[in-house]
């Protein structure tokens, strides 16, 4: 393997006659070069974005779910035993309906009954306070917590005051039913970056939320926080296991497995559209090796005549395509983790926070996706070079010969 790699690294360094083909191989590794760096780049905005989503959506919500078709009555006690469970690292009780808010228009909204000071250990409520009550301690009595966009929406600031709006009948709101109505005064506005969330879903008091509902002292879910975010299936299992019968368990996956569908079929999407580019830089390989094939002609007959086999000859080609595809994604993975990295770290790109919920795209390059690319990339490399490579080892020495 020392005389083709000898051989092949010696044609790559073309004389100043054959000036072209190294023009042409150095075009073959940018070539290479910018499709590694594009999909690196391009998977890193798909898991930047993945993160992102991520971390806002667990910062709405609980890693695990724990409901009862007939709600739980006894839902403190159960919190404290679902909290003994291994992996759990607190448990809260909700009170939750959908409900109508009334404040000069009318909106559907989600009321979440909480506990103030469980809640703060399940959640992220009190680091998304933008403004107002930071702590939740002034959420007491008929008070309540509503999102940015809804008090945008509504024009609401701190100490307005709105209108819960519930229906105590199977017939919903609709005309005829019969309502319970409760005026809440806000205290804090939270924003999580998610439009559902900002735009669809309040916070009020567990009491409160009892009340509007009309089923007495009954929390609807226990929502749980664990300390391994892969292992909150299994430790949804685990705390089924303790609590016994009549219960459910839903963990932060399967709740948001329509939003990670959709983010899984975009970044297969973009991997596909942009590994293109590196197709098209295999094809500047073939054709600067069958160009290599054409002009070392003479070369490869003299090989030949001297004893040269023609797995060496075919070898020698490969060589030269593994080469030009090994520098190409070399130099493809530095650009891209280092576009990545300074575009992350210095916020390049912004977006309007209005229209985005965010006001820089993010970047996050990761390790696994870096070497499946840097193989795939390799892999259509080598695949490059296999009909040239075959169409040198074809040459025979004499008629190579015959018209030098």
């Amino acid at each position: 393997m020392k005389f083709e790699f000898l051989i092949a690294t010696r044609y790559l360094r073309a004389k100043r006659k054959q000036a072209v083909i190294s023009l042409i191989t150095f075009i073959a590794i940018l070539g290479v070069g910018a499709g590694v760096a594009a999909l690196v780049v391009a998977m890193a905005v798909s898991e930047g974005q993945r993160q992102d989503i991520e971390g806002r959506l667990l910062g709405a919500q609980a890693h695990v779910t724990i409901t009862a078709s007939k709600g739980i009555t006894d839902y403190e006690e159960l919190a404290k035993q679902i909290e003994q469970v291994e992996g759990v690292v607190a448990a809260a009780p909700h009170a939750e309906g959908n409900m109508a808010i009334r404040s000069g228009g009318l909106k559907f909204v989600n009321v979440k009954g909480i506990i103030p000071e469980m809640e703060k250990r399940v959640s992220q409520l009190s680091q998304n306070i933008v403004s107002g009550d930071k702590q939740l301690t002034d959420l007491t009595g008929n008070t309540i917590v509503i999102g940015k966009g809804l008090a945008e929406d509504l024009r609401l600031g701190l100490g307005d005051e709105v209108t819960i709006v519930s229906s105590t009948t199977s017939g919903g709101l609709a005309p005829g039913s019969q309502f319970n109505r409760i005026a809440f005064t806000v205290v804090a506005i939270y924003s999580i970056g998610l439009y559902d969330y900002d735009m669809h879903l309040v916070y009020v008091p567990f009491k409160a939320a009892t009340i509007l509902n009309g089923s007495g002292d009954v929390a609807t879910n226990i929502e749980v926080k664990v300390r391994d975010l892969d292992r909150s299936a299994e430790v949804g299992t685990a705390i089924l296991d303790k609590i016994g019968q009549g219960y459910d368990s839903e963990d932060w996956r399967v709740t948001n497995s329509s939003i990670f569908a959709a983010l899984n079929l975009e970044q297969l999407g973009m991997a596909i559209a942009i590994s293109l580019i590196v197709f098209v830089a295999a094809l500047n390989i073939v054709a600067t090796l069958t160009m290599m094939v054409l002009e070392k002609t003479r070369d490869i007959a003299a090989l030949m005549a001297m004893g040269a086999k023609l797995s060496q000859i075919r070898r020698i080609f490969m060589l030269q395509g593994m080469i030009i595809g090994v520098v190409g994604t070399a130099i493809g993975l530095l650009f891209g983790h280092a576009i990545s990295y300074f575009s992350d770290k210095y916020q390049l790109i912004k977006l309007d926070s209005a229209v985005y919920s965010i006001d820089h795209l993010p970047f996050r390059a990761i390790l696994s996706d870096s070497i499946l690319i840097a193989i795939s990339a390799i892999l259509i490399s080598f695949l490059a070079t296999l009909y040239p490579s075959a169409a040198a080892a074809r040459l025979q020495p004499v008629e190579a010969l015959r018209y030098e």
